[in-house]
């Protein structure tokens, strides 16, 4: 006996089909291993380098990269937080405020534009989802705004000496 087909099963849908243009447009919220920061010393050259921004309790690093995609690096002292649990636990919420509100971050950044971030969480606190989830936003936003007003040529003409 044969099992009924899903009408709603993604893999029989064809990669030809056509999407109207007035669909929105379907960011990935997936945060794959190749967006997570790992090389040491790409972390070193961020702290040394990188653009600090700070919106209590986020403190982020951010510097441009030459990937086709950001990278993420998300830190919780041990000196503010003694149990691994507790650690553990802001960085899940954390990557889970950044995976939310990345696809916002991506659609405004200019296209040849990416950067290696490193948020580090700042407070002694545990800080529930929502309002960590509305600093990380916030950041994100104050960060793209940062990128952009850098990309943009000045109006002003130079001065001359």
């Amino acid at each position: 006996m044969e099992k009924p087909s899903k009408p709603n099963d993604l893999s029989e849908a064809s990669s030809t089909e056509v999407v109207p243009h007035h669909l929105p447009i379907k960011i990935s919220t997936r945060f794959p291993k190749e967006e997570k920061l790992t090389s040491i010393i790409r972390i070193q050259e961020i702290f040394d380098k990188g653009t600090v921004l700070f919106i209590h309790p986020i403190k982020i690093y951010y510097l441009s990269n030459d990937c086709t995609y950001n990278r993420v690096l998300i830190t919780v002292p041990k000196r503010l937080h003694k149990k691994a649990v507790s650690r553990n636990l802001l960085k899940r919420r954390i990557r889970e405020a950044y995976r939310l509100n990345k696809g916002v971050q991506q659609i405004h950044i200019p296209a040849p534009t990416f950067v290696d971030i490193n948020i580090v969480y700042i407070s002694g606190d545990i800080m529930e989802f929502k309002p960590l989830n509305n600093k990380i936003s916030n950041a994100l936003a104050k960060m793209q705004k940062n990128i952009n007003m850098a990309a943009k040529p000045n109006d002003a003409p130079a001065k001359r000496t």
